[in-house]
């Protein structure tokens, strides 16, 4: 099973980590650059396969800023098989909750907060099903910052900085 949550944070709040370490679940923590990753065992169906399917994974992947001007919504993926990983599955249903606490500012079947989804750009709409909004990150939302998805290519930033540009942003 994968499931993932978008949200939105200053790029650099790191609620959603601190959350992570609270938690009385052990992993190991792999860290770079784009993102955390939080690993258990790996099981081993027989002396001579791994499998990878079951290799229970959290990718987290912090907001940071692109182009100067936009910022990429933070994304939280589970991958696991919940009969398999029941702690990963308790752990998963506790981050859900709390994310939960914080308001939804996208959601593709109600079409966002405020009505179009105005503050995503790029691919966002596209992606996610619903973005949650963190204390910092709900702050610049309604003040006017612009959202773009962590994967958007230079093809899609271009295309949104020049509209942007239309719309007085320097997003270079």
């Amino acid at each position: 099973m994968a499931a993932t949550y978008y949200f939105l944070s200053a790029p650099n709040e790191r609620d959603v980590l601190d959350w992570f370490r609270r938690q009385p679940e052990a992993a190991e923590r792999h860290l770079n650059e784009e993102r955390m990753l939080l690993a258990g065992p790996l099981i081993q169906k027989s002396e001579s396969s791994l499998d990878a399917s079951d290799f229970p994974l959290i990718s987290i992947i912090m907001p940071k800023v692109r182009r100067g001007a936009l910022w990429t919504v933070g994304e939280v993926h589970f991958l696991h098989k919940p009969k398999e990983f029941p702690a990963l599955e308790r752990l998963r249903k506790r981050f859900q909750a709390w994310i939960n606490e914080n308001p939804r500012v996208w959601e593709q079947k109600h079409d966002g907060r405020e009505g179009y989804g105005y503050y995503f750009e790029g691919t966002v709409r596209n992606i996610a099903d619903a973005v949650f909004a963190l204390p910092s990150g709900l702050t610049a939302f309604e003040t006017g910052q612009y959202f773009v998805a962590e994967d958007d290519n230079d093809g899609v930033l271009d295309r949104v900085c020049s509209t942007l540009r239309l719309r007085g942003i320097n997003c270079v």
